[in-house]
C-alpha cells in the first residue's frame, strides 16, 4: 500500500507555522518502526525548489521515494496538478493520501472509492481575515478548505477552537475532526532566565495580525511609565500584505526608534530574543493555534494574549487574557509584566504539559494508521 505525502505547497526554506508543525512530525517519526510496515512505499510529492527530506528533517528510510514535480510552484500548474493528474495516480489499489494543507486532490475518492484522505487544517483564516488573498485566491482557497474538510475521511487541526470552527463552517460532524496540538520537542522548560528591557512579538508583520493596536498599546506605556522609557519593542517575522502602514504608525506616534522590526530570523536568533524578553504580546484576534506564546512558556516568559479564538487555549492560566481592542488595559499589562507575574510563571510546568511532544506524536500516527481499520 502506497502513502502519499503532499508537501507541493513549501517552495522556501522559510517555513512559517503551517510547515513547523508538519517538520516537528516528520523528523520526529521512524518510518522504518514496525508500525508503519503496512506502507509499501511512501511517496513525497515535492516541487523542485526545496530539498524537502532535509527541510522537514525525515529519517532515512528505503520506503521514502521523492517525485519532484516541475511548475507546480506556480498556483494555477499546482491546481491542476492537485485536482486533475493527481486523481489518476491514485486510480488503483487503496491509497492513503496525506497532505498537511487542505490541499487534496478532491476527486480521488471518486474516481476510487478505496482511497483514504487525511488533511490538516490549521484554521479558517480565510473566512476571517480580510484581503489575506486576492480575489481569485480567495474564492479558491475558501472553497479548497471547505471541500477538503468535506471529503476528506479525516480532518486533523491545532486546537478545539479550531475544531469547532471548521465543524461549523464546512458543516461536517465534530467526531471527524481529531486535535493534533502544536508542540516544540527542541525546546525544555529553563527558568532563572536574564530579562532586559524589550517586549517582543512574533508573527508576519500584516494587518491581520493586529500590530498596529499592539504598538498604540506599548506606546501608552511608555507615556505612562517615564522611569521605563529604555524599553523597546521587537517584532520578528517576515514581511506580508501592507506592512507599510504598520512602519507608518510608528512614525506617526514618534516611536520609531523604540520599535524594531527585525524580520524572519532563524531559530536560534528568535529563541534568544524571546528568552531575555521582559515578556511576550500576541494580540492577534484569530488564530488556529498561536505557537509564539507556547514558544515563550518554554523560556518562562509570560505572554499577553487575545480573549479571542484559540489563544486562551494556549495559555490557559498561565498568560494574561485580554481583549485584543483596548490599548489601555495593555498598556497596563505591560507594566504587569515587569512588575510580578510570579503566579502565572508558576502554572507554565502544568500547561506545557498539555502539549507533550510525544502524546502529539503518538496521537498524529494513530490517526493515520487507525484510518485503515
Amino acid at each position: 500500500m502506497k502513502l502519499y505525502i503532499n508537501l507541493i505547497n513549501f517552495n522556501s526554506n522559510k517555513l512559517a507555522g503551517v510547515g513547523y508543525f508538519f517538520k516537528r512530525i516528520a523528523s520526529n517519526i521512524d518510518l522504518n518502526d514496525s508500525q508503519w510496515s503496512v506502507f509499501d512505499e511512501i511517496v513525497i510529492l515535492s516541487n523542485t525548489k526545496v530539498d524537502c527530506l532535509e527541510l522537514f528533517g525525515f529519517k532515512k528510510s528505503e520506503k521514502i521515494k521523492v517525485v519532484k514535480l516541475p511548475l507546480v510552484h506556480n498556483f494555477l500548474f499546482r491546481i491542476v496538478f492537485e485536482q486533475v493528474i493527481l486523481p489518476f495516480w491514485m486510480l488503483k489499489g487503496k491509497t492513503v493520501f496525506y497532505s498537511p494543507t487542505p490541499s487534496i486532490p478532491l476527486f480521488a475518492k471518486v474516481i476510487n472509492s478505496k482511497n483514504i484522505l487525511i488533511t490538516t487544517i490549521h484554521d479558517m483564516i480565510p473566512f476571517k481575515v480580510k484581503n489575506k488573498y486576492s480575489f481569485f485566491r480567495s474564492i479558491y482557497v475558501k472553497l479548497l478548505s471547505i471541500k477538503s474538510a468535506q471529503v476528506s475521511d479525516k480532518v486533523i487541526t491545532v486546537s478545539e477552537f479550531s475544531k469547532k470552527d471548521i465543524a461549523e463552517i464546512a458543516k461536517i460532524n465534530l467526531s471527524k475532526i481529531e486535535v493534533v496540538y502544536n508542540f516544540i520537542p527542541e525546546l525544555k522548560h529553563t527558568v532563572g532566565n536574564e530579562t532586559k528591557p524589550y517586549f517582543v512579538t512574533v508573527c508576519t508583520i500584516e494587518p491581520g495580525k493586529n500590530i498596529e493596536n499592539m504598538i498604540i498599546g506599548f506606546n501608552k506605556f511608555l507615556k505612562e511609565n517615564e522611569n521605563l522609557v529604555n524599553y523597546r519593542y521587537i517584532i520578528i517575522g517576515q514581511f506580508g500584505w501592507n506592512y507599510n502602514s504598520i512602519i507608518s504608525l510608528t512614525q506617526s506616534l514618534g516611536i520609531k526608534d523604540k520599535v524594531e522590526f527585525k524580520g524572519y530570523l532563524i531559530d536560534s536568533e528568535k529563541n534568544d530574543l524571546i528568552r531575555y524578553s521582559a515578556g511576550m504580546v500576541y494580540l492577534s484576534k484569530y488564530e488556529g493555534f498561536g505557537i509564539p506564546p507556547l514558544e515563550a512558556m518554554y523560556f518562562d516568559k509570560i505572554s499577553i494574549v487575545s480573549n479571542t479564538s484559540s489563544l486562551p487555549e494556549v495559555v490557559g492560566n498561565a498568560g494574561i487574557i485580554q481583549d485584543p481592542d483596548d490599548t489601555d488595559l495593555l498598556a497596563k499589562n505591560l507594566r504587569l509584566l515587569i512588575d510580578d507575574v510570579s503566579i502565572y510563571k508558576s502554572r507554565i510546568e502544568r500547561q506545557l504539559n498539555k502539549f507533550n511532544p510525544e502524546i502529539q506524536i503518538s496521537n498524529f500516527t494513530a490517526i493515520l494508521l487507525n484510518s485503515l481499520r
